[in-house]
């Protein structure tokens, strides 16, 4: 009987050990570890990378691969084929092991560091850089909205952008497992992306507004602003470029003129070649026919934002009224930190920036006075800025039409002094005020009635010799009786005098 008991407790004991063993939870596969026993988890969780731009795309590489030992009931990890194949060649990580990846400390990597010294930083930005250069696959990721998704098997993986136009730090989820006595559990992975987003900003003046208003001869100060995407750790392709180009009625000044900044500390500039306080060059500039081209080094951009100053003098090309004189400003920058893809931020595209120049112009019409119909021809004129004896800015003579342009002002106010009369016509005495631009306290400008830039001004002669006739018929009747009344009553006393003067000698 005892030896019956003894029997049944070691077989209860063992059905008790093979039934905690299968509480377990965990799909394998048919693919084995180096161990020769454990084999591959095939369970599955889910990969979320949050904070992402909608039309963006990502992929998961895998670092390190689960196998599950069944007789222990352990579950361990090994490096992956293309992982191990980049420690194989690297000289820096070539002695890695699971275990020392596993005791890295990666800081926030897994919510996306944009720049860290960490070390997992650094070596998955070095896997990102084997993956470029040898084309590896990874699992391609769902995007949807503000969120990225992948169902993926059990392991730990690094997930690169594939298209995008900002700056992703790299991102490292594992789907491990939690133990819960004897059984598995595989646990989903949220990743709060962190981006980095270049961009440029152009404008004109010392305020760098979006546009402004000269006249022909003017420099124009131009400003350009960039902002500069922070890459990651290790990466290798860091390329910012803006190139900025102008219309044909502007001409670049010489590159020695212009200035640049790096986050507020200025550069040096040696002809166009830009270098900061330790001599070591930051920029260069090139100008090419309309083209303004600054390539930046990106290893030595000190900050996240770069500040370009230049001047650009306009030419009789510019364009007078209209839409005016828009010049665009257009940044190239890496998007791909460790390829060598670049994206071009332009106007076009929905990117870069423009600034506009506005040039005006005063239109004159000359005619008799009285009658719009005659027009008068050889009529000169001397436009003065700012007062009847400021800068003359043009002389003008209306031709045979009664009509003259003179276009390249900027708003303001002018004066317009007429300086010879067409034969046979009074020259005007007084200049008269001509106001560009919007209305300020009251003031009434000239009307743009096309709509083409010129503001026009309409001007009235009077014949030599006829006094100027304003008024209603009505006046002109009554003066006409007051001059016979006038010259009755002078009449009469020349008569009436001549009289008496007969008189007196008849006496």
């Amino acid at each position: 009987m005892k030896t019956k008991n003894k029997i049944l407790l070691l077989f209860l004991a063992a059905f008790v050990f093979v039934g905690t063993l299968t509480v377990r939870a965990v799909s394998v596969g048919s693919d084995t570890g180096s161990d020769g026993v454990s084999k591959n988890v095939t369970d599955t969780a889910t990969l979320t990378i949050t904070n992402v731009n909608a039309g963006d795309q990502f992929a998961a590489y895998l670092i390190l691969d689960a196998f599950y030992n069944e007789s222990s009931n352990v579950i361990s990890y090994e490096f992956s084929d293309d992982f191990q194949a980049f420690l194989n060649q690297s000289g820096d990580y070539s002695d890695y092991t699971v275990d020392r990846y596993q005791k890295l400390t990666g800081g926030d990597i897994s919510s996306g560091s944009a720049a860290s010294s960490s070390e997992l930083d650094k070596l998955a930005s070095a896997y990102a850089a084997y993956i470029k250069d040898n084309s590896t696959s990874g699992t391609p990721m769902n995007t949807s909205g503000t969120t990225a998704t992948a169902t993926l098997e059990a392991g730990a993986y690094l997930v690169l952008p594939t298209q995008t136009q900002r700056v992703y730090a790299v991102m490292v989820g594992n789907l491990d497992f939690t133990a819960t006595g004897n059984s598995w559990t595989i646990n989903n992975e949220e990743i709060n992306a962190k981006v980095s987003d270049a961009a440029i900003e152009k404008g004109v003046g010392d305020s760098a507004v979006d546009s402004g208003s000269y006249k022909v001869g003017d420099v124009v100060p131009y400003v350009i602003t960039g902002t500069v995407p922070t890459w990651p750790t290790n990466s290798t392709n860091r390329v910012y470029t803006i190139k900025d180009t102008v219309t044909a009625g502007l001409d670049f000044q010489a590159v020695d003129s212009m200035k640049i900044s790096v986050g507020g500390t200025p550069l040096t500039n040696s002809n166009g070649t830009f270098t900061n306080a330790g001599s070591e060059t930051v920029a260069t500039a090139e100008i090419q026919g309309k083209t303004l081209t600054i390539t930046f080094k990106g290893e030595k951009i000190s900050g996240t934002t770069v500040k370009v100053e230049y001047g650009a003098k306009i030419n009789s090309n510019a364009v007078v009224g209209g839409t005016g004189n828009k010049n665009s400003a257009s940044l190239v920058y890496s998007n791909d930190p460790y390829g060598d893809g670049t994206y071009t931020s332009d106007p076009a595209s929905g990117g870069g920036d423009e600034a506009t120049v506005f040039l005006y112009g005063i239109e004159i019409f000359k005619h008799k006075a009285g009658d719009p119909a005659t027009a008068l021809e050889g009529a000169t004129f001397k436009i003065h800025k700012d007062s009847a004896q400021g800068e003359v800015v043009a002389t003008v003579t209306t031709e045979s039409d009664g009509y003259i342009k003179t276009g390249g002002l900027a708003e303001g106010i002018y004066y317009v002094e007429e300086t010879k009369a067409p034969a046979g016509y009074q020259l005007l005495t007084d200049p008269l005020m001509v106001k560009i631009g919007p209305n300020q306290d009251g003031e009434e400008a000239l009307e743009d009635t096309n709509s083409d830039g010129y503001y026009e001004l309409d001007i009235a002669n009077t014949e030599v010799g006829l006094l100027p006739v304003t008024g209603s018929i009505g006046t002109i009747i009554l003066t006409v009786v007051g001059l016979i009344v006038v010259g009755g009553a002078i009449y009469f006393f020349v008569v009436y005098k001549k009289k008496k003067q007969n008189e007196q000698q008849n006496a």
